[in-house]
């Protein structure tokens, strides 16, 4: 990581897991109401332009946005990424999943009169992109969150249709637990900001060493189980890094 956005993040512990999201747009026919009072999640990509504003701008956010139930549950720094037919998309700096008590509650602070006071500092210091949904699956477990091999995965159905992705999820189950891969979190998207299209699925997957990724790369079964992958997606956007230091046990 290079380090003036390591000395960033850590100098915002308990601030820099929440950044409010202006212009989201809401996927045509999608509805919330199964999960009214549910707490709201995003998932931000981020890319820095002027640390020290950030920084500004984190300090003053944080006491507005814990009014409405904002905090951080993870932060990924990346070590490498693969955009598929989003080739346009740079590496980010950082990756934050952020959480609100409510989507009532993330509108409410996006409105709030402190916010809107300091919400330029958020413009002229970052540029971000990413999805805003609910947790549908997975388990946060803690341990030795250091070791761990963070994956997100934005993936975009073949056809708009599950079908093909949960017989892959079926069939590699077996495969993935051997090989230590877990489930931190499953995201239903319905909200997109920035440049990217809206995924079908965002999950937060993780192996609990790094050395697991090669041990499955070498595994007999693996070409059959990416090849499944593959025939399930119509594109991708997967990125792996570390946790940061302010989620780790």
């Amino acid at each position: 990581m290079k380090k003036p956005i390591r000395n960033l993040l850590l100098s915002l512990t308990l601030v820099i897991g929440v950044v409010g999201l202006s212009a989201a747009h809401i996927s045509e026919g999608d509805s919330t109401t199964e999960f009214k009072d549910k707490q709201y999640y995003q998932v931000v990509m981020i890319w820095m332009k002027d640390p020290a504003k950030f920084q500004d701008y984190a300090g003053k956010m944080g006491p507005i946005v814990a009014k409405y139930g904002g905090n951080g549950e993870r932060i990924i720094s990346p070590v490498k990424s693969i955009y598929a037919g989003n080739a346009g998309i740079k590496q980010p700096d950082m990756i934050n999943i952020v959480y609100y008590d409510s989507k009532e509650a993330y509108e409410k602070f996006e409105n709030d009169p402190e916010f809107q006071k300091i919400k330029h500092l958020r413009t002229e210091s970052i540029d971000m992109a990413g999805i805003g949904g609910f947790a549908t699956e997975g388990e946060i477990k803690s341990g030795a969150v250091a070791d761990r091999l963070y994956m997100l995965e934005f993936a975009y159905f073949k056809d708009g249709n599950s079908r093909a992705y949960n017989s892959y999820k079926k069939k590699s189950k077996s495969f993935y637990e051997k090989h230590g891969l877990f489930t931190e979190r499953v995201f239903k998207p319905v909200d997109v900001f920035g440049n990217i299209e809206m995924p079908d699925r965002v999950s937060v997957l993780y192996h609990d060493r790094e050395t697991r990724k090669e041990e499955l790369q070498n595994d007999p079964r693996h070409k059959e189980i990416e090849d499944l992958y593959a025939k399930s997606i119509s594109d991708l956007i997967w990125i792996e890094g570390k946790a940061a230091f302010v989620n780790m046990d």
